[in-house]
């Protein structure tokens, strides 16, 4: 007899300990309780759901709809539910039921709070790009001499040309 998968608790049996105890099967029988474990905290009849909170369990009881997002992120979300369009051209019925199947976030803005962006707004470009972790970059220049030299070259020719 070969099992599928480690067997923990008689959930994983199934119907099979029902069989071999109907078709008088006392070996597979004292085989699958001897694979089963020991341990009563593995046990179905005592599983314990510490991971759920009481909302999630009553959300789970009542069969009730994920809650609707109260803020929706402009930055990281390729796609912000939008129904402003579906009340103007199809009007108030429809928009509330676009609204109860796919609802849309009370607060729609950026990665940073507003007042955070708003003063990131006044401040220079190397602040901003400071404060967002990147290095501001300058531009390759040439040097000083080349510069002059090219400048002395061009006044030179427009001055030839007058």
């Amino acid at each position: 007899m070969r099992t599928e998968s480690v067997l923990i608790n008689e959930l994983h049996l199934g119907s099979r300990l029902n069989q071999a105890v109907e078709s008088n099967r006392r070996g597979e029988f004292g085989l699958l309780l001897a694979m089963l474990s020991t341990d009563p905290r593995d046990m179905a009849q005592f599983r314990l759901q510490q991971s759920r909170t009481e909302a999630e369990r009553l959300q789970r009881a009542f069969e009730l709809l994920e809650p609707a997002p109260l803020l929706a992120d402009l930055s990281n979300d390729s796609w912000v539910t939008d129904n402003s369009a579906c009340f103007f051209d199809e009007g108030a019925r429809s928009f509330q039921l676009h609204q109860a199947m796919t609802p849309e976030a009370l607060v729609i803005r950026g990665a940073m709070p507003s007042d955070l962006s708003q003063a990131l707004t006044n401040t220079d470009p190397a602040g901003r790009l400071r404060h967002c972790g990147e290095s501001a970059q300058l531009p390759e220049l040439p040097p000083l001499a080349e510069i002059l030299t090219t400048q002395r070259n061009f006044s030179r020719k427009l001055a030839g040309l007058t």
